[in-house]
């Protein structure tokens, strides 16, 4: 974001607020997953179990932690004076912080906070259209489901299925992570679907829920690469 002249403190809050809207998002559904059984979703396989849980823990863990690096000014230019001190004894970004004037970043950041803080339904807003995008995202598998020929189990059961995989990697680090995912849904979809259609099955869902979104970014990045390329020759 820096390179698109977007101040720090913004990019920041950001981000934050993005990792918080997704994590909270996850936090709810698994709540709903914990509510309704969701024993056919994880099958008769402890580690499933054990993975969703620690995803889960793990999920609400850094809700409350980013609410806290969000609103604790405090704690927010406490961190920031050690990782800038830290940053200049190993001599990293040396010219830009030598330009930092940590009082004045973090007064600005006040005035940033404050206006989410006055903003109370455009942060609402986004937090909903983030939910329904998310939502609609887990929904692809039923989409595939019902495409093969498939109707024994309901939209809300796949759904269930869907967000308890989503959060039994959810605490573990990419590359191992999509690794899992695609173990786990393996597995699920042979329950769910006939043996032979279990590899389509993931195959397709997997492809609209992670690579086809990657490789769209992917272009979009290149495509906005070339282009700022070729307006500084």
């Amino acid at each position: 974001m820096t390179k698109d002249n977007i101040p720090i403190r913004k990019s920041y809050i950001t981000l934050m607020l993005n990792t918080i809207y997704f994590k909270l998002i996850m936090v709810i559904l698994g709540i709903v997953v914990l509510l309704f059984n969701s024993s056919y979703a994880f099958g008769s396989a402890l580690i499933y179990k054990v993975f969703f849980i620690l995803g889960f823990i793990f999920d609400f863990v850094l809700v409350i932690l980013g609410m806290f690096l969000l609103f604790k000014t405090q704690l927010i230019k406490s961190l920031f004076n050690k990782f800038i001190s830290l940053f200049r004894k190993f001599r990293i970004f040396k010219k830009r912080l030598d330009k930092i004037n940590t009082d004045e970043v973090i007064e600005r950041y006040k005035d940033e906070i404050e206006y989410v803080k006055s903003h109370k339904r455009t942060v609402f807003f986004t937090f909903l259209i983030t939910f329904i995008q998310r939502l609609l995202m887990f929904s692809i598998i039923y989409v595939v489901y019902r495409a093969l020929g498939n109707s024994t189990y309901t939209y809300f059961e796949l759904l269930i299925i869907q967000v308890s995989v989503q959060i039994a990697i959810e605490v573990l680090p990419l590359p191992g992570g999509a690794g899992l995912s695609e173990g786990m849904l393996h597995n699920i979809f042979i329950m769910i679907f006939s043996a032979q259609l279990a590899d389509v099955g993931m195959l397709l869902t997997r492809s609209f829920t992670f690579y086809i979104p990657l490789i769209i970014c992917g272009f979009v990045i290149l495509f906005k690469y070339v282009l700022d390329k070729k307006n500084l020759e």
